[in-house]
């Protein structure tokens, strides 16, 4: 069931810990990740603020961080490290609450143009789990092609 409340991105911001903190609590969602929920809405406020440097001290990576808004409600967030030779690692993650309802799709496609628009990317990569098919489905409507396996990961690439 497809929903027209518009998705939009906006940069991560530590004003963005309570909403995120609510959309990222349920244990459904770490299905297929490492670590839990967030403990406390300080504990996302820090992270995002430790985010929000932009790059680890060498350099060698640019991190950005997307709030990702569904009309008007906190529903996740999107992410990506780009490296020096203009590929750049992407992913989400997102409420239940929205699985399903092409949110996540779009709020991929809105990071993906942010990345060729904004930062010259011309390739990214994606990783699932072997057992996260929604997942892989949605990559795959992305225009991402699955390159290898390793252990329980799929790794996905596409060129823009």
């Amino acid at each position: 069931m497809f929903d027209n409340r518009p998705v939009t991105l906006a940069r991560q911001h530590p004003e963005h810990a309570e909403g995120l903190y609510a959309a990222l609590r349920d244990p459904q969602i770490y299905a297929f990740l490492d670590g839990g929920p967030p403990r406390s809405v300080d504990d996302v406020r820090e992270r995002i603020e430790r985010l929000t440097e932009g790059c680890p001290p060498d350099g060698s990576e640019i991190w950005l961080n997307w709030t990702v808004f569904h009309g008007e409600s906190i529903v996740g967030s999107t992410q990506a490290t780009i490296v020096k030779t203009g590929s750049a690692s992407i992913a989400y993650v997102l409420s239940p609450t929205v699985w399903g309802k092409g949110v996540a799709q779009r709020a991929a496609e809105l990071t993906m143009a942010e990345l060729t628009e904004r930062h010259g990317v011309s390739h990214l990569l994606a990783d699932t789990e072997t057992g996260n098919l929604p997942s892989q489905r949605l990559l795959h409507r992305l225009g991402f092609s699955e390159t290898h396996r390793e252990g329980r990961d799929i790794f996905h690439a596409r060129d823009i």
